[in-house]
């Protein structure tokens, strides 16, 4: 089987063809239309049309920005993209297009394609960290995802990391460890003006030997290791995976493995040290996760089906309202 997978960005919208075995066919972007909501939605249905006029697709699997409730295919934000919120996009999508869709949360994409086929697929337990603009991520419970009762559980963004101050943004985790603030740290150090700077010059400056671009690296790896050992002692995971454009740089794992080493060595007792890997698909991880999350919820629906029709042969359908309720749970 075929599934269209849709990874909705700020700035692009990447899509591809995937199998269900986790095979890319084919795979392109464009720029992302937000003038407004019937713009976007039209950007996407030119997609699917054009995938569709290709391929068998058996259905879209969307990965957008923002809080979503999954299960209904409502958005609740769209992230930067103010022209989706508060929509149930799902609702419109296949109004178009005329095949199943369903819709989560990026980040949650991302680890959930970690747990499918990546660097978490010997996991129940699990934590990924998603570094980019700012720092998505997700818990995962027994291969699940945990939503909480806003949809926010793993949003690290919102995270305060200091308490000396004024309460403002620029004390968040998305101010403190999100790209530009990694920017800035090897800015502070080497004294190249920021715009200048991106994240291939700063890691290429200090793989070359530069002290100065290091220094700045490990001050940034520092805030994302005290992150990270604070989640060890929140949900006590088998391993936390990070994840977004900056884990595909070794350098930053190794520096965050010390800095962590650091920090429990500080105890006078011994605790375990937080297993970190970064994720395996990099660029790809919310297109697969997408994927995922479509074939569980095909799953779900072809086994209510089958409940369905076993109440309608039972005289006491107390059994079959209970497997009802586990599956829309």
């Amino acid at each position: 089987m075929n599934y269209l997978a849709i990874d909705v960005g700020g700035t692009f919208i990447k899509y591809a063809v995937i199998t269900e075995n986790c095979s890319i066919l084919e795979k392109d972007k464009t720029p992302t239309k937000q003038d407004s909501l019937e713009i976007f939605i039209q950007s996407l249905t030119d997609i699917c049309d054009r995938i569709k006029g290709q391929y068998e697709i058996e259905g879209i699997a969307l990965s957008m920005p923002g809080i979503i409730d999954s299960k209904k295919g409502f958005m609740y934000t769209g992230g930067s993209l103010f022209c989706i919120s508060n929509v149930n996009i799902v609702e419109i999508l296949e109004k178009k297009v005329g095949i199943p869709v369903t819709v989560e949360n990026d980040a949650k994409c991302a680890a959930l394609a970690e747990i499918w086929q990546g660097s978490l697929k010997d996991c129940q337990n699990a934590i990924v960290v998603v570094c980019g603009t700012a720092v998505g991520g997700a818990v995962i419970v027994n291969r699940e995802i945990v939503s909480g009762k806003n949809f926010m559980a793993g949003e690290f963004s919102y995270v305060i990391t200091d308490s000396k101050d004024d309460y403002k943004m620029s004390n968040s985790l998305a101010e403190t460890a999100g790209a530009q603030a990694l920017l800035n740290s090897v800015s502070e150090e080497t004294g190249i003006p920021v715009e200048e700077l991106n994240g291939e010059k700063a890691f290429s400056l200090a793989n070359q030997g530069n002290e100065k671009a290091l220094a700045g690296i490990r001050n940034h790896a520092k805030k994302l290791a005290i992150h990270i050992h604070n989640c060890q002692y929140m949900f006590d995971p088998e391993k936390i995976a990070l994840g977004g454009g900056i884990s595909e740089q070794p350098l930053l794992l190794q520096l965050i493995r010390e800095e962590l080493a650091k920090i429990n060595g500080m105890y006078p007792w011994t605790l375990p040290v937080p297993e970190v890997t970064s994720c395996r698909f990099y660029n790809d991880a919310n297109l697969i996760g997408a994927v995922y999350v479509h074939m569980k919820a095909r799953e779900k629906k072809i086994s209510l089906e089958k409940v369905n029709e076993l109440m309608e042969l039972l005289e006491n359908r107390r059994e079959g309202e209970y497997l009802r309720a586990l599956l829309t749970e």
